[in-house]
């Protein structure tokens, strides 16, 4: 019946005679004739589209091989795809390729390895999407009479952060409490605890640095990690190079992950190397590497006192410790010199953008004490951000022929 109507629909959008005046699109006119939620109408049309192109996947659907649960998600990802991924995808042998995976993965499975699949054919175009939700994330709280509500929207990446603190805290549904009231008191527990044991609300929790990081696990195939440096090689000689076709790094699920994200991680993270057979089957665990100590961290926050980003002044207990030379890229030194502060949005600016850093810190002069401020400290060193073209994207007053002493650039 799906393949019938997927025919049906697609002959009678060609032909322009079921939208009528009001309907806004050819799916508003279909939800409205079969009086269908706008939702279910699209869904039919996105799944007609990949019914009637492409012959494989609906002779599957035919025989039940490919159940509509599958099919929807082949649907979302041809309609979403650019025209090069979707005519790979439309080839015989893409075809195969997801009629094959269909029959072994459930549907969560299964809508994973296509974005998986997607993602090797067109590393930017993960990359692009996760910039989009990036952009349109957004979280209000908003106290009322009867209650405080919470609204927002998180990057798949940020959610998954989210999703395993709240998991962590153990609070499970019962009788007396719903699921969704045991996941609003383990963000309640979260909050308090954060309150309680990183002391986030005062100076000290500034000065000593004190944070928790986030413990989301990456899957990093070699190869992968072998195009993020070449790229990142490429940037630095002046090129800006297209990424090479290679498997995403992925969550422990399976879930892509575009590779600004992984630059990033792999800035301020704890690297665990395991290797594998053809099968994947783990054979050797290698020694875990940390970066920036706590009393490294410490020294950093003593010094930046808060994201180094020139006018942005987000507290030091939000910040994450980069690596001005990068770790990965540059083999950079887990060291203070090598440290800057930045808060979670700048330090994917960093890494998003490829950007170089300058320190300028204010030379001594007999003439007159270091200024510093009112908590008696040195006055916070400042920083210059460019572009691998040289161009400041960011840059403190006069940082540059002030008082400011350059003295560490990143490469």
């Amino acid at each position: 019946m799906a393949q019938a109507r997927a025919h049906v629909l697609v002959a009678e959008r060609a032909a322009g005679t079921s939208v009528g005046p009001g309907d806004r699109s050819f799916e508003a006119a279909r939800a409205r004739r079969a009086r269908l939620g706008l939702g279910e109408a699209s869904r039919q049309v996105r799944q007609a589209d990949a019914l009637v192109t492409m012959p494989v996947v609906a002779a599957a659907v035919r025989s039940g091989g490919l159940p509509l649960e599958h099919l929807d998600a082949v649907a979302r990802t041809t309609a979403r795809a650019s025209l090069a991924v979707a005519e790979r995808l439309s080839s015989p042998e893409g075809q195969a390729a997801v009629v094959r995976m269909a029959a072994s993965q459930s549907a969560p499975e299964f809508a994973r390895s296509l974005a998986h699949m997607v993602a090797t054919m067109e590393p930017a175009a993960l990359e692009r999407g996760h910039e989009a939700q990036r952009r349109e994330r957004f979280f209000v709280l908003t106290d009322r009479p009867d209650g405080t509500f919470v609204r927002g929207r998180l990057d798949r990446m940020a959610g998954e952060a989210l999703r395993l603190a709240v998991e962590a805290v153990g609070e499970v549904p019962g009788p007396d409490r719903s699921p969704e009231q045991a996941a609003a008191d383990a963000l309640v527990a979260l909050a308090e605890r954060a309150l309680a044991a990183g002391r986030v609300g005062g100076d000290v929790a500034a000065v000593s640095g004190v944070s928790a990081r986030p413990h989301v696990s990456l899957v990093v195939p070699a190869e992968t990690l072998a195009e993020l440096r070449a790229h990142h090689a490429a940037r630095a000689a002046g090129d800006e190079p297209a990424w090479t076709s290679v498997p995403p790094s992925s969550t422990e699920d399976g879930s892509p992950v575009p590779m600004s994200v992984l630059a990033r991680a792999l800035c301020d993270c704890e690297v665990t190397r395991i290797a594998v057979t053809a099968e994947g089957t783990p054979t050797d665990l290698g020694r875990t590497r940390r970066v920036y100590t706590g009393a490294q961290r410490r020294a950093v926050v003593l010094r930046d006192r808060h994201c180094a980003w020139n006018g942005c002044g987000k507290p030091a207990r939000w910040g994450e410790v980069h690596h001005m030379r990068w770790w990965d890229r540059d083999g950079g030194r887990t060291s203070v010199s090598n440290g800057v502060l930045l808060c979670v949005y700048h330090h994917h600016e960093v890494h998003r953008m490829d950007l170089t850093i300058e320190r300028h810190v204010a030379p001594p002069r007999r003439e007159r004490p270091v200024r510093s401020d009112v908590l008696g400290m040195p006055t916070a060193a400042r920083y210059t951000f460019r572009s691998r073209s040289g161009r400041v994207v960011s840059a403190p007053p006069q940082a540059v022929g002030d008082q400011g002493e350059h003295v560490w650039s990143s490469p």
